[in-house]
């Protein structure tokens, strides 16, 4: 498992240009988390209680559209007036796995529906955050050929989707449930 502490978020934040900030009692509560574990494909991070801001628009904004400063978006306009573009990223820890389950891939969004309890989609600004998090202090893009299914919804009943950030950005799509894919699988987020 790859662990980034408070201070570690705060450190990646600051080289990727985001504001956001925990306060030092946030720091407290948050280092008596006990993040044992967990399997070692998962990341995980915590996001501070002043979110306001850390959403994907926030995200694209200070990070932009330019494929020689990674990272970034792909400039892929589509989500600009969508809501879930908007939502901010809820405070605490998050534990999100590196890479699609397996046996996820060519699955539609409610393949999670068939596992046992403690799997859930993450929203797309966590996995967005994930990406760039691992990329700013390791400079590894994960996800360079994958998208993973996430909670959020989309115009149209569509749910989102978030990855194959390669050399172009982060790609940030849109399908049916019902959609089949064999580049698209699930990383799924892990609830304690």
């Amino acid at each position: 498992m790859i662990s980034l502490h408070p201070e570690e978020v705060e450190r990646l934040f600051t080289v990727l240009g985001i504001p956001n900030r925990f306060t030092a009692q946030e720091k407290l509560g948050l280092a008596t988390t006990d993040l044992g574990g967990q399997p070692a494909d998962v990341v995980s991070f915590p996001t501070p209680v002043q979110k306001s801001g850390l959403n994907l628009l926030r995200l694209r904004e200070l990070r932009g559209t330019d494929p020689a400063k990674q990272p970034s978006f792909f400039d892929h306009p589509w989500y600009l007036e969508e809501d879930f573009a908007r939502e901010d990223c809820s405070p605490g820890w998050h534990f999100l796995q590196m890479n699609v389950i397996p046996g996820s891939i060519g699955q539609s969004a409610n393949y999670l529906s068939s596992f046992e309890r403690g799997l859930e989609l993450p929203s797309a600004v966590e996995v967005a955050l994930m990406l760039f998090l691992h990329y700013a202090g390791t400079g590894v893009q994960l996800l360079q050929k994958k998208h993973t299914w996430c909670r959020d919804r989309a115009s149209m009943n569509r749910i989102v989707t978030v990855g194959a950030f390669g050399r172009n950005g982060l790609f940030v799509s849109a399908h049916p449930a019902e959609f089949a894919s064999r580049g698209l699988g699930i990383c799924a987020k892990l609830t304690r």
